[in-house]
């Protein structure tokens, strides 16, 4: 299962073992660049990044038997666009409170294996292409500081808006694309992620960091049809990977 409850806890665990060595290795350490940088109240900057949206699966324990018309579900990771605003609040030494909306366009998918009287046995493969705004809230857990590097951690809350979410055609058939894959529009969950910043001069950084989402609602309209019935439970989940200046 992509990204499922044993990944997760894994990172969990993971996280803090990155940070933990760095803040010992780094106590009394100078950087030679942007001395002054976390001294700072607010930071503001913009991020870009890749991202592989998916979903987790839930299925009927019948799926796949002898004569059933869905034979198997699968979900599919397609790359996306990422594009966002930083603002960043200083909470403490360690610990800073970060507010990022941002946009991204991709595309998730699934794909059916039916049996149907008619045309046997066919692969249908249903492609959601989405227009997401994330709005996440999160605390960055960062180490000291070891010349001009240091690494971080992130945990916090997301709401996210579908801003192309298919409707429902007043003119359709329960057969037609638009109704066969309908998803509600807002979700919300939690994130992870672990990152690395890299402090330049003239007071800015740039940072690496890959991110994870795990949304906690069932995004799926059941409309009676073979393409949801089977479908017991479906969640929003992505990996983003990206760089944000600041």
């Amino acid at each position: 299962m992509f990204m499922g409850k044993r990944f997760f806890a894994k990172l969990l665990v993971f996280l803090p073992l990155l940070v933990l060595p760095w803040q010992v290795l780094g106590i009394g350490k100078m950087p030679p660049n942007a001395p002054l940088y976390d001294s700072k109240l607010f930071h503001f900057g913009f991020s870009l990044g890749m991202n592989f949206m998916n979903f987790s699966v839930g299925t009927d324990e019948n799926l796949g038997f002898e004569g059933d018309t869905v034979l198997s579900v699968r979900h599919r990771a397609q790359p996306g666009f990422a594009v966002g605003v930083v603002t960043d609040l200083r909470l403490g030494k360690y610990f800073n409170l970060r507010f990022i909306p941002t946009f991204s366009m991709g595309t998730r998918s699934l794909e059916y294996t039916t049996n149907l009287p008619e045309q046997g046995v066919i692969t249908d493969k249903q492609d959601i292409e989405s227009i997401m705004l994330f709005l996440p809230l999160e605390v960055k857990w960062k180490a000291a500081r070891i010349n001009n590097t240091r690494p971080y951690v992130t945990a916090g809350f997301q709401y996210t808006l579908d801003m192309a979410n298919r409707k429902r055609s007043e003119q359709g058939n329960a057969m037609s694309d638009e109704y066969k894959m309908k998803l509600d529009p807002h979700d919300f969950g939690l994130t992870v992620g672990l990152g690395w910043d890299f402090f330049l001069p003239y007071n800015n950084k740039i940072a690496l960091e890959v991110k994870a989402y795990f949304g906690f609602r069932d995004v799926l309209f059941r409309e009676n049809n073979i393409y949801t019935d089977r479908i017991t439970r479906l969640n929003s989940r992505m990996i983003q990977v990206g760089v944000t200046f600041e």
